[in-house]
C-alpha cells in the first residue's frame, strides 16, 4: 500500500523517501511568487523573506494531488491537513472522484504539524503488515486522544490570518498580552484559548490543560517552533515538571504554519500513541 501526506506532516524530503511516504507541497506565496514548502524553501529562507512582504499560504495544488495519484494505481491513503482548517481534505476528494478512482481514500487527520507527522509515520510502519481499513481503523483510534495548542507571536499575525478581529489585535497589543488558541471540540477551527502577561504563564496554561485532559507517558508530545528556542525549553522544563516521563518531541515549523503565527510563534500538542507491534 502507499502513504501519500501533504507536507503539513513535516517530514523532510529525506525522512519521507526513508519511510517510502509520496509529499505533496502545501504552497506559500510571497509577493508574486509562490513557493512550495520543503520544495522550493524552507523554514531560514522564508523568515528572511517574510520580513518585507506578509505571506498568504495554499494548500497543495489540483495538478500536484493529480499527479501524486496517477503515479501508481496501486491501493493508497492520502493523509491530509485537518477539514476546516484547511481546504486540502475537500479538494483531493474532490481530485479523487473526478478521476473516477477508487484506489485512493482521503484521511482527514484533523488536525497539522506534529500530529500528522504522527499519523503518517504510524500509516508507513503498518502498511506492509496491515490493510487500509485496518490502518484507519488504528489512526483514528489515536485521534481519540489529542488537541493543539497555538501561541503566535503577536496578535498581529492572527488578525492578518483572519482568525483575530482588528479590535481585539489592536487591545491586545496594547495590553502586551500573549494569545492562546486551541482547537474547537470538533477540530475544524483555532479558536480563542486565552491569553497570559508572559509566554511562561501562556506555556503553564497549556500544561495544567495538558494535566487536566489527563495527558501522560502513553501520549507523544510535540513541541514544534518558529525559531524560539528559548519558549522550547521553557515547554520541556514545564511538561517534564508535571508528566513523567514525558514523550516529547520538537520540531521546527515549516513556511505554511509559520505564516499563520509568525517569527517566534509556538505549538504544543498530544496525540495519543499506538504502542502495538
Amino acid at each position: 500500500m502507499r502513504i501519500i501526506s501533504d507536507t503539513t506532516c513535516h517530514l523532510s524530503i529525506e525522512e519521507a523517501a526513508a519511510l517510502n511516504v509520496r509529499l505533496v507541497a502545501n504552497q506559500v506565496m510571497i509577493g508574486e511568487t509562490t513557493y512550495k514548502d520543503y520544495l522550493d524553501i524552507d523554514s531560514s529562507q522564508f523568515i528572511e523573506l517574510i520580513k518585507d512582504h506578509h505571506p498568504q499560504t495554499s494548500q497543495p495544488s489540483t495538478g500536484d494531488i493529480m499527479v501524486a495519484y496517477e503515479e501508481e494505481n496501486t491501493d493508497t491513503l492520502h493523509i491530509t491537513t485537518g477539514r476546516g482548517l484547511s481546504s486540502a481534505f475537500d479538494m483531493a476528494s474532490g481530485v479523487a472522484k473526478s478521476m473516477d478512482i477508487d484506489y485512493v481514500t482521503v484521511f482527514d487527520s484533523q488536525s497539522v504539524a506534529g500530529v500528522n507527522r504522527y499519523l503518517t509515520q504510524l500509516a508507513a510502519r503498518l502498511k506492509e503488515k496491515y490493510d487500509k481499513t485496518t490502518i484507519i481503523n488504528r489512526l483514528n483510534a489515536c485521534l481519540k486522544e489529542t488537541q493543539s495548542y497555538v501561541m503566535p507571536v503577536n496578535f498581529e499575525f492572527l488578525k492578518r490570518s483572519g482568525r483575530l478581529t482588528p479590535a481585539a489585535a489592536i487591545l491586545g497589543s496594547f495590553l502586551q498580552l500573549k494569545p492562546i488558541m486551541a482547537q474547537s471540540s470538533d477540530r475544524q477551527r483555532i479558536e480563542r484559548f486565552g491569553v497570559a502577561r508572559t509566554i511562561h504563564a501562556a506555556i503553564k496554561a497549556v500544561v495544567d490543560d495538558l494535566i487536566k485532559r489527563g495527558v501522560n507517558d502513553k501520549h507523544r508530545i510535540y513541541i514544534a517552533h518558529a525559531f524560539s528556542m528559548e519558549s522550547v525549553t521553557m515547554a520541556i522544563e514545564q511538561i517534564k515538571e508535571k508528566i513523567h516521563n514525558a514523550d516529547i518531541e520538537t520540531l521546527l515549523l515549516a513556511p505554511a504554519m509559520i505564516t499563520h503565527g509568525g517569527p517566534g510563534s509556538l505549538v504544543i500538542q498530544y496525540i495519543l500513541r499506538d504502542d502495538e507491534e
